[in-house]
């Protein structure tokens, strides 16, 4: 059997910078819980959880961070997403969101996104904070 690596750091306020060459130029995720389980390349964020990257800032219940897929799983009741850049506001919330190396954002289950004077409801919403580009799936 192998052996599975699990370190349980509980602080007030934890703060992880992932940056590298093919992940989001730069996101800092703050929470009050953090799991990393190695064999898995996978940390988990619990409590108060914060994310802030160039375009977005998210508020939820969780996260999972997934460094082979480079993709953030952001879990809430709900969780919210607002810009980051006064020149593109938006904000939103899902039960869901997904939040890609690109910076692209899917925000899955009872999505909800207002950007101008525009309020999109859908189960899927698929949004670039970038270019401000939405496209929705019923």
């Amino acid at each position: 059997m192998k052996n599975k690596h699990l370190i349980i750091i509980p602080f007030f306020l934890f703060t992880l910078d992932l940056s590298s060459k093919n992940l989001i130029n730069h996101v800092k995720i703050e929470s009050d819980k953090v799991e990393f389980i190695n064999s898995l390349n996978k940390v988990s964020f619990f409590s108060n959880v914060n994310i802030n990257s160039s375009y977005v800032e998210i508020s939820a219940n969780s996260a999972i961070y997934d460094q082979k897929k480079e993709v953030i799983s952001i879990s809430g009741d709900p969780s919210s997403i607002k810009s980051n850049k006064e020149n593109n506001l938006f904000n939103g919330e899902a039960e869901t969101i997904l939040f890609f190396s690109d910076e692209k954002v899917h925000l899955v289950g009872n999505a909800l996104i207002k950007f101008d004077n525009l309020s999109i409801n859908s189960n899927l919403i698929i949004f670039n904070p970038k270019t401000g580009k939405i496209t929705s799936d019923n």
